[in-house]
């Protein structure tokens, strides 16, 4: 079983004591979360180096809010204290790997990259907020299970700047594929960065 966190105090410990580790969010009446946590500890036993622990968010309140989680099953990968990936929803234990792929991992890993069809790319999704395009990026993201992490840059002024200046845009969403950069919901280019087959 993955280690049960009780409160934000319990997180601060060891966001302090740990440079890398999983955060899964769950909850009791989510079929989805319990199949998640499933696959979870299964890939725990074949990485018992990499920390991982789980957030029962009907019962612990305070700490689902400070990731902007609002829904389950959520299996984040903490890297010195800030969110490096998030995955949505339940997966299979190739796909949950990816978030560790940082990290050294057990066997295994090679063979599930190769099962894996698309490659994983690393994702961040621009955003502020009242932006409703930020949130159909997003979604279309999750609906495609690609992880992304999600930077507010209403609340970094660095940040928008920087985003300015390799843009040219100021406005969002801006999704940022591997160094690329996708300005609004532009499903097409999406599509072609991240090796997403169109519909139809």
């Amino acid at each position: 079983m993955l280690e049960q966190l009780q409160d934000k105090a319990h997180l601060d410990r060891i966001i302090k004591d740990k440079r890398f580790f999983i955060l899964a969010f769950y909850t009791d009446i989510s079929q989805r979360s319990k199949d998640a946590l499933e696959v979870l500890r299964k890939l725990k036993e074949e990485n018992p180096q990499i920390p991982m622990y789980a957030v029962n968010a009907s019962r612990v309140k305070d700490i689902h809010p400070l990731y902007g989680i609002d829904t389950v099953p959520a299996v984040l990968a903490i890297r010195e204290g800030r969110v490096s990936k998030i995955v949505y929803g339940s997966q299979n234990k190739e796909y949950y790997q990816m978030l560790l792929y940082e990290e050294p991992l057990g066997l295994g890993k090679r063979e599930g990259r190769e099962k894996e069809g698309r490659k994983f790319r690393r994702v961040i999704v621009y955003t502020s907020s009242a932006c409703p395009w930020c949130s159909k990026v997003k979604s279309y993201l999750r609906k495609n299970r690609v992880p992304f992490r999600e930077v507010d840059v209403s609340r970094d002024e660095r940040v928008a700047q920087e985003l300015v200046r390799r843009s040219g845009q100021m406005g969002v969403p801006q999704t940022d594929i591997d160094g690329r950069i996708v300005v609004g919901f532009d499903k097409a280019r999406l599509d072609e960065l991240l090796g997403i087959e169109g519909e139809g």
